[in-house]
């Protein structure tokens, strides 16, 4: 099994949530908006509420320390909340729509938090996010807990967190986190080949057999592995345009977390079929298809041809 360095990370944002009585939530996701919220155990995702009545004028993106980021910012937290379980969440990011210079305005606030990995989607109780102002409930947004929730990252996510392998990559540009064992991304210019192992970045795996030790890692079986089975399906273009023909599934060599919400999933890349059509520019020609019990979300990028 190859195991790779975690890249470092920069916090940002993007949106997500779900409305309550007397309060109304943006919408939740990976994109404006998405409309429900839906979370696995550990996953990272944002949060924008209406409601709040602390002013953010400027992004806050607290710098995390050895304890993590902070619980609070200028007298803002949130609490993850499940039955008679409450955990006052870390603080990712944060920040408002902008208001006008005259005029009421009630602004989006927007958080990036991590779901705990509490989170019991077994369990009868409901499982709710409490933005708090001063220690009062200013919003509340509801969760559906499931096993698993697959995401994996683009760097087209409004997350606004980072991975220091898409530098320099162009502005705009929608790029699944899909790489080589040892770098770069896989991209027309690098693409896949045969036999090699990639390894996809993604959130919403859910939970793991074990937490991450402190400090990780001095052998790969101190990494945490997926509870829950993850498979990796492939299909593919070919020569005619055909949308996409099936071409296998394969059982990761390793899916887990490695740290910060972040998992990765190791996939050896099957072979070529002959009537492959070629990737040209930022098409890809090949899908992986990520999934869980009870979710999956695909990555297309290029293979090489035989």
């Amino acid at each position: 099994m190859s195991i790779i360095r975690i890249f470092p990370l920069v916090t940002v944002l993007s949106l997500s949530a779900m409305a309550q009585t007397g309060i109304i939530v943006a919408g939740a996701g990976y994109r404006i908006p998405a409309g429900t919220v839906t979370a696995a155990p550990g996953q990272v995702l944002t949060v924008s509420v209406f409601g709040v009545a602390t002013r953010f004028p400027n992004p806050v993106f607290p710098v995390a320390t050895g304890a993590g980021y902070p619980t609070t910012v200028q007298g803002v937290s949130v609490n993850f909340v499940q039955g008679p379980l409450t955990v006052q969440l870390q603080i990712w990011g944060v920040q408002q729509t902008a208001c006008p210079a005259t005029g009421a305005c009630s602004p989006a606030t927007t958080f990036t938090l991590q779901i705990p990995y509490e989170l019991d989607p077994g369990s009868t109780d409901q499982a709710s996010l409490q933005v708090l102002e001063n220690g009062v409930t200013s919003a509340q947004v509801l969760l559906n807990p499931v096993t698993d929730n697959v995401h994996v990252i683009n760097t087209c996510d409004q997350t606004g967190i980072f991975l220091s392998i898409a530098a320099g990559l162009p502005a705009g540009s929608c790029v699944p986190i899909v790489m080589h064992a040892q770098g770069p991304l896989v991209s027309a210019a690098a693409p896949a080949v045969p036999g090699e192992t990639l390894i996809a970045w993604a959130y919403g795996l859910g939970a793991t057999d074990h937490p991450i030790p402190d400090p990780c890692c001095s052998s790969p079986d101190q990494l945490p592995l997926a509870s829950q089975p993850i498979t990796v399906n492939f299909s593919y273009l070919d020569a005619g345009g055909f949308p996409m023909r099936r071409l296998g599934v394969a059982v990761p060599s390793y899916a887990g977390m490695t740290g910060a919400g972040l998992y990765q999933v190791q996939v050896v890349v099957p072979q070529a079929p002959s009537n492959l059509l070629p990737c040209s520019g930022h098409s890809g020609n090949l899908t992986l298809q990520v999934a869980g019990p009870v979710s999956a979300d695909t990555a297309t990028i290029c293979l090489q041809q035989p």
